[in-house]
C-alpha cells in the first residue's frame, strides 16, 4: 500500500495547475529567403527585440514591441489575430517565446525567424 501512495500523490501534483490553454494558431519556424517570400503578402512583421537593439538595426517594416516588456499582450492585442504575423528577436530566443505566447492569443498564423536579425 506504500508503495502505491507516492506514485499516485506525484502523479496528482504533476495534474495541478497543468491545465493546457486552447491553441487556435499555428506557428512555423522560417529562414530569412522564407521570410522574403512571406513578406510579400500582407503580414505584420514584429522585431520583439528591446528599443535599443531595434535603433541598432531592423528588417524594413518592422515594427518594435519588446516581448520582455509587460505590456507585450496588450499592445499585440490591437492587431488583427487574422493576420499572419512574422516575429525576430537577436538570434531566435525571445521569438520563440513570443511566437507561442501569440499562438495562444489566437494569432491564426504565426512565423518565426531561425536564428533571428544575425542571421
Amino acid at each position: 500500500m506504500k508503495r502505491l501512495v507516492l506514485p499516485l500523490f506525484l502523479m496528482s501534483l504533476m495534474g495541478c495547475g497543468s491545465e493546457k490553454k486552447e491553441v487556435i494558431g499555428e506557428v512555423e519556424l522560417i529562414d530569412k529567403t522564407q521570410l522574403t517570400e512571406v513578406m510579400s503578402n500582407d503580414i505584420l512583421l514584429v522585431d520583439v527585440r528591446t528599443s535599443s537593439e531595434y535603433n541598432q538595426g531592423f528588417i524594413k517594416g518592422a515594427v518594435n514591441i519588446d516581448y520582455t516588456q509587460s505590456d507585450f499582450e496588450k499592445r499585440m492585442a490591437h492587431f488583427d489575430r487574422k493576420i499572419p504575423v512574422a516575429v525576430y528577436c537577436g538570434r531566435g530566443g525571445r521569438s520563440a517565446g513570443a511566437a507561442k505566447k501569440l499562438q495562444e492569443m489566437g494569432f491564426v498564423k504565426v512565423y518565426d525567424l531561425d536564428g533571428g536579425y544575425t542571421e
